[in-house]
């Protein structure tokens, strides 16, 4: 199961009541936000335990029910830009078959999400190539947003998938 933890702003823009969870994995629950890149709307997903981010563009307003396939579809589609093993991003993509809406619980989540926006829309106006969803995506994943062992954030996800991968093997 994963886990969305979307802004109050993008709650009432999906047009969706959060649900109560009691306790969840770092590792399959994603904070959200959306903002407003190169004329477009696009949605932020900032992993809770690695600080992994995806920027994606056609979630429209009240799409909650369709946030979960377009999520996993730009999350492969990352994950092969990444060369991460074919039955590593399985594994990743199979525990991701049910999802739940929940409420913001990380302000340091939130903050660094916020960091992360505040930075793509500071540099739209330069021509450096993050139009491209694969240079953006590589781009914010190999800087240090939070200080986990000072590890790019792609790292510390790929270490994680790795060894749940292993385990369950």
């Amino acid at each position: 199961m994963i886990i969305f933890k979307p802004t109050q702003l993008t709650l009432k823009d999906l047009h969706v009541k959060p649900e109560a969870v009691a306790e969840s994995d770092p590792f399959f629950s994603w904070h959200v936000n959306f903002f407003t890149l190169y004329g477009k709307k696009h949605y932020v997903f900032v992993n809770d335990l690695s600080i992994l981010s995806l920027t994606v563009s056609g979630i429209r307003t009240n799409s909650a029910n369709k946030l979960l396939s377009i999520f996993k579809e730009n999350l492969e589609a990352y994950m092969v830009v990444e060369d991460i093993p074919q039955e590593w991003a399985q594994y990743y993509l199979d525990q991701c078959t049910e999802r739940v809406i929940s409420k913001t619980d990380s302000r340091s989540i939130v903050s660094t999400m916020t960091d992360l926006m505040f930075i793509m829309k500071a540099i739209e106006p330069e021509d450096n190539g993050f139009r491209d969803k694969d240079v953006r995506h590589k781009a914010n994943n190999r800087s240090i947003y939070k200080p986990i062992d000072y590890q790019e954030p792609i790292r510390v996800f790929v270490k994680e998938l790795q060894q749940r991968f292993e385990a369950v093997k």
